[in-house]
């Protein structure tokens, strides 16, 4: 049972029973990253609300827009191409296993054709809605396959296909830094200690961390939404294989110290244990804490360092009791095939910077002070928000993505929208007008390249729904109705000069002559008729009244010479009557019962004529026919009657014909006053008409001129319903403006675009009867905006945080304030400095002027939480020689030259775990590898400099001629080699 216990075979059985546990239980971490990984920023954030808002947009749906990018390399796609698109397009609307939402293609519509096709006629882009309940790389795969066509290059791009491959590549560069970094590690481990079963040993232990670590995070996430990311498992991996190694460095050389002076396996495992295990305990505190202290973040994606403490924990536990049961068991042979345990314990580099700084502190300091001013105020740190560029070109979405960049508008990319969501529908002419007016007011906000909305579909103004078109038109018209005015009046001017010259008087004067005839032929006709009377009643004396017959027809012949005579003048008088009354077509029904008296009276007359002229014929045979007579006197009698009848007819019409004409003449003199009047007010029609013409043109010069204006039918119509459903839901109670910028949408220069849009457009709407609505920006560019203040906001609050947390570690390790507050500068300037150099050496071997915008965080975290381990490893073991070295400047002195040792290889060791990630084709690990490498390589060459420094400047009064007598007195008892530490 004590072998048991003295071998640790305890420790053995519980961690390799947590291994199966942890083989058994681990989930797919590739799927859970993909569902939990990606960066979420919170709720409240502007383009958190505008999702939210284009949910409802799409009637409830969580969609995702991935666009199809078709390209001819050779130049301008035919039209045989266009029609190969179009097909394309239509296979994926008809595809139901897509379950596409949308699809806007460039022949929808000419507004559509002006946004998705290039302006070189090489490319044309296709939107295609889809929801995210699906699977982005099948969808993406689905399309990309329906899309495919000869002749042409065929792209899926998009933000969520962008970030599903940038997970693949990450995991992919993960297995890769897996084998590279244990290769390297197996390779140092061998250098360091000559041994074959130590690195085997090292890697076994800090393995099994990494397992345990990973299948408890990962537990936590899928069962407690433990944040996590894509870089969770890659920093888990550096982290614990780097700072794992140094441990075992750190522990594995205090055992060979301790046998090297002679003491059994078990007994030197629990000394190394006791007081490496107590700086490894400290160390790794630290590092803990530092990560934890990443829990008070509030941005999720900084918050998923916290895995890295829960990794950092196990590990702990596992080196310092597994590692017992190999360091006991073994013994000496855990060195094995080495056998000099005397190597490598000692370093020139850090004997030489440490000793040199005790004696010339001022320079030394002054030389690090003038090297660090170029690195701390020269450049700023413009950061890269574009995660494009985290993949190589050769990923089919970054080729799509590069396609859009060079043939589109830099913001096309990823458009930004500006949704409104009102509690009323926004289909009104006055809403419709707020919209117009804001549309054109982000329009002529600086770096925007075009903006498009439900009143500009295409992105430019339909003239005919602004007040200078429909002013135009209205001018044109009234210059057509005053042109008609002006006709009207030269029309009424020779109507009035006719009238004026017309004969009216003399018109007159020939009907009262007419009047005057037709009373004497009524007379005669009366005459007549009693003539007629007599004659028939003398019919039956002719024989004895021969002379009255001769007396009668004269009298009679004498009537109707006069009647003759009458009749004459009477039709004399009808045609200058009919010669005016051509002139008067008013009075036309007034002479209708004139001609018809008129047309009795040649009736009458007519038969009149008849009648007395075989009367006069026959009057020489009077006597041979006085029986014949005898029989024609009712003809004659009926004859005189109807001439009777007929001439007082004649007589009346004639006389009403008198009084229309003169009340005509009444009337004829009023008309011409009127036509004087009426010419008069067309020339006032007129004026007003020039004066009003004249005040819409003024208008329609002026700021009024661009006044949007629908008419309420227009909004209703056929024609501009395809805009209303294109931009507005459903409900029409939220709209959407599309608004591509001139920069790149992931960019610095478009998150501060965004910015300036938001507070003018917030502003903007206050004025409008929009105020009450909601509105939210959405789109890459906004999701930069916010992603970079809520970066470099908490990025400042959670580095404060992890400052104090490892400098209150410093305090009770290093038991000293100034020592503290001197390590946690150290690490600052540390961390500065090798920012700004990875920065030039990106730009000269990667050609990436800026960083990534997660490396200063996690260079931050890793420089500061991984780098404070090598202060602690040497002021422990200044603390621990404190009883056997009194003099503190030889004491500084000779633990600097024993960690030295310890501290570059770990420094060796760390750097090439992280030199691990630069095969991984991902910017911000390879910037992030750069920069911690840099930041080692500083810290290696800085701490026995600054401590030293610190140590004599806080003790000053030591005797300077005492200590230099005590180091050559340490020297000659501990030579260091330096042709081995060379090696």
């Amino acid at each position: 049972m004590q072998k048991f216990k003295e071998k640790h075979l305890l420790s053995l059985i519980v961690w390799i029973g947590l291994i199966l546990v942890a083989i058994f239980t681990l989930p797919n971490i590739s799927q859970l990253v993909h569902e939990k990984g990606t960066v979420q920023l919170p709720a409240s954030v502007q383009s958190e609300v505008a999702n939210k808002i284009e949910k409802k947009y799409e009637g409830g749906k969580n969609a995702r827009t991935l666009i199809a990018v078709f390209n001819n390399k050779h130049g301008k796609l035919s039209d045989e191409q266009t029609l190969q698109i179009q097909d394309a397009t239509n296979a994926v609307k008809n595809d139901p296993d897509l379950h596409i939402i949308s699809v806007t293609a460039p022949s929808d519509n000419q507004a559509a054709k002006q946004q998705l096709q290039s302006k070189d006629s090489t490319t044309q882009m296709v939107m295609i809605t889809v929801p995210k309940k699906d699977k982005v790389r099948g969808q993406s795969d689905k399309i990309l396959n329906k899309i495919k066509t000869p002749g042409m290059r065929t792209y899926v791009t998009g933000s969520d296909i962008l970030n599903e491959d940038f997970s693949t590549v990450t995991e992919q560069g993960l297995q890769k830094t897996e084998i590279i970094a244990a290769i390297f590690i197996f390779i140092v481990l061998i250098i360091v200690f000559r041994s074959f079963l130590i690195p085997v040993i090292s890697l076994l232990t800090v393995g099994v961390s990494y397992l345990l670590s990973l299948d408890v995070v990962m537990n936590l996430a899928q069962r407690w939404d433990f944040p996590i990311s894509n870089f969770t498992q890659v920093f888990l991996v550096v982290v614990l294989f780097g700072i794992g190694t140094d441990y075992n460095i750190l522990l594995y050389d205090r055992f060979k110290e301790e046998i090297r002076k002679g003491q059994e396996a078990g007994p030197a495992a629990k000394t190394a244990r006791r007081h490496a295990g107590r700086t490894i305990l400290y160390s790794g505190s630290s590092v803990l804490i530092g990560f934890a202290a990443l829990a008070l973040a509030k941005f999720s994606f900084y918050r998923s360092g916290v895995a890295v403490a829960v990794g950092v924990a196990i590990l702990l536990m596992v080196l310092l009791t597994l590692n017992m049961f190999f360091m006991s068991t073994l013994g000496q042979r855990l060195f094995w095939p080495s056998k000099n345990l005397v190597a490598h314990d000692r370093s020139f580099l850090w004997n030489f910077l440490s000793k040199f700084t005790l004696s010339h502190s001022f320079i030394m300091v002054g030389i690090l002070i003038i090297a660090a001013l170029p690195l701390l105020f020269v450049g700023s740190q413009k950061l890269n928000f574009n995660s494009a560029d985290e993949l190589p070109n050769s990923v089919q979405s970054k080729a799509g993505y590069n396609i859009i960049q060079d043939h589109y508008p830099a913001g096309m990319s990823g458009p930004t929208t500006v949704y409104i969501q009102n509690k009323k529908p926004l289909n009104t002419q006055e809403h419709l007008a707020e919209i117009d007016q804001l549309t054109g007011y982000l329009n002529s906000e600086a770096g925007v390249k075009s903006v498009a909305s439900v009143t500009r579909p295409g992105g430019t103004k339909i003239d005919s729904l602004y007040l200078k078109s429909q002013l135009e038109s209205l001018t044109t018209g009234l210059n057509q109705a005053n042109q008609g005015i002006k006709k009207v009046q030269k029309g009424l001017k020779s109507a009035n000069e006719k009238l004026a010259n017309s004969n009216t008087s003399e018109s007159i004067a020939q009907v009262e002559k007419l009047a005057a005839g037709a009373s004497k032929l009524e007379t005669g006709a009366q005459q007549l008729s009693q003539g007629v009377t007599s004659y028939t009643a003398g019919v039956s004396n002719l024989a004895n009244g021969s002379q009255q017959l001769s007396s009668g027809t004269s009298s009679l012949q004498s009537g109707v010479g006069r009647l003759s005579a009458g009749s004459q003048r009477l039709n004399t008088g009808i045609s200058q009557v009919r010669s005016q009354t051509a002139r008067l077509k008013a009075l036309r029904a007034r002479m209708a019962a004139l001609q018809s008296g008129s047309r009795q009276l040649s009736s009458g007359l007519g038969r009149l004529n008849s009648q007395v002229a075989p009367f006069s014929n026959g009057l020489n045979r009077i006597t041979s026919g006085a029986s014949r007579l005898n029989s024609n006197s009712s003809s004659l009698v009926s004859g005189a009657q109807s001439v009777a009848s007929g001439s007082s007819q004649v007589n009346s019409g004639v006389q009403t014909l008198n009084s229309k004409m003169k009340a005509l003449q009444n009337q004829m003199q009023e008309l011409q006053t009127g036509l004087t009047s009426a010419n008069s007010g067309l020339d006032q029609v007129s004026n007003g008409t020039t004066t009003v013409n004249k005040y819409l043109k003024e208008m329609q010069k002026s700021y009024l001129g661009n006044t949007f204006y629908m008419p309420a039918a227009s909004i209703k119509s056929a024609s501009f319903t395809p805009s209303l459903d294109a931009f507005m839901s459903k409900d029409r109670k939220i709209t959407k403006i599309t608004v591509v910028l001139n920069s790149d949408p992931s960019t610095t220069k478009s998150a501060d675009r965004i910015r300036t849009i938001t507070r003018d457009l917030n502003a903007k709407v206050k004025d409008t009867s929009l105020k009450n609505a909601k509105v939210a920006i959405g789109g890459q560019s906004s999701q930069t905006s916010d992603l970079q203040k809520i970066a470099n906001g908490d990025f400042f609050r959670t580095a404060v945080i992890m400052l104090v947390g490892i400098g209150l570690a410093l305090m009770i390790v290093t038991r000293s304030l100034v020592q503290a507050i001197t390590i946690i500068g150290t690490l600052l300037v540390t961390y500065m400095g090798s920012l700004q150099i990875t920065k030039w050496l990106s730009g000269y071997l990667l050609f990436q002027n800026m960083l990534t915008w997660n490396t200063p965080f996690f260079s931050f975290i890793m420089l500061v939480a991984l780098g404070v381990d090598y202060s602690i490893f040497l002021m422990m073991r200044y603390r621990g020689d404190a009883g056997a070295i009194p003099d503190v400047r030889r004491r500084i002195l000779n633990s600097a030259t024993i960690i030295g040792t310890v501290v570059i290889s770990a420094a060796i060791i760390l750097g090439g775990t992280f030199a691990a990630l630069i095969p991984s084709n991902v910017l911000t690990l390879i910037q992030v590898a750069m920069t911690v490498i840099v930041g080692l390589i500083i810290l290696v060459l800085t701490l026995p400099i600054i401590m030293s420094a610190m140590v004599k400047w806080t003790y000053p009064y030591v005797n300077d001629k005492m200590y230099q007598k005590s180091v050559e007195q340490e020297e000659k008892d501990h030579p260091i080699r330096r042709s081995k530490d060379k090696e």
